[in-house]
């Protein structure tokens, strides 16, 4: 055997040892009979972090509760549970197909709703809350309509947040190819940067002061009376 033939022997037989220990794994698929259950929660919660793809539909109620409609087979690969004050819904093993995996929230009130790994979360009401933090990333998607005194939010790696209410402040954060829509969103101070390709509307009537950098764009409606605008070459602010 020639020192040439050794070589593609080799190559051949470690590529074979590479594949056979590689998984494809496109996760686990729903058997298609559809089950509702309502889970137990251990504690109360003022946070909501949402992962791996889940549909999630939060609704503010006197009080607090989970229900997960999902395929039969794969409810116990849904994790609702309570650690310290956060509600964390994710699962355990990938999700291929399924017919349905939807969790249902109530809450009395709300102080932070994280979204990761292209989670989706709306809300089924108006939500009434005084300080809201909002974190969307890895292309998870986040629509709420909501009345608030202030809010805080932050978009990245394609997250999609649509904002639609009214709040008195809102600071907002959206880097990395996000978007921020919120011209639905009437609020009287806002704060906005973007950044990396990332696109954010907004809709404010007193003051605002805008950051875009590398690519980023804001689009502002409401014709404030302040507007502090800071931005590069490769940036862009417009009014509306």
């Amino acid at each position: 055997m020639t020192t040439l033939t050794k070589i593609i022997v080799a190559a051949i037989l470690a590529l074979t040892a590479v594949s056979c220990n590689f998984s494809f794994d496109t996760g686990i698929d729903g058997n298609g009979t559809v089950t509702t259950t309502q889970r137990e929660l251990k504690g109360s919660f003022s946070t909501i972090e949402t992962s791996r793809g889940l549909d999630v539909v939060i609704t503010q109620g006197n009080t607090e509760s989970v229900t997960v409609e999902a395929d039969e087979n794969l409810q116990d690969l849904i994790v609702t549970e309570v650690k310290g004050d956060v509600l964390k819904i994710t699962t355990t093993k990938n999700i291929g197909w399924s017919a349905t995996k939807k969790v249902f929230v109530t809450f009395d009130d709300l102080s932070k709703i994280t979204t990761d790994s292209g989670s989706d979360v709306s809300s089924e009401n108006t939500l009434d809350l005084d300080n809201l933090k909002i974190d969307v990333s890895s292309g998870s998607h986040l629509k709420l309509t909501l009345n608030a005194e202030n809010l805080e939010c932050s978009t990245s790696s394609g997250g999609n947040l649509t904002l639609s209410g009214e709040a008195n402040s809102i600071k907002a954060s959206a880097n990395s190819g996000s978007d921020i829509s919120a011209s639905n969103l009437e609020t009287q101070i806002a704060i906005i940067h973007a950044n990396s390709g990332a696109n954010v509307s907004i809709n404010t009537s007193k003051e605002l002061t805008a950051e875009a950098n590398s690519g980023g764009n804001i689009s502002y409606y409401g014709n404030p009376d302040i507007v502090n605008n800071n931005k590069s070459l490769s940036g862009s602010v417009i009014a509306r």
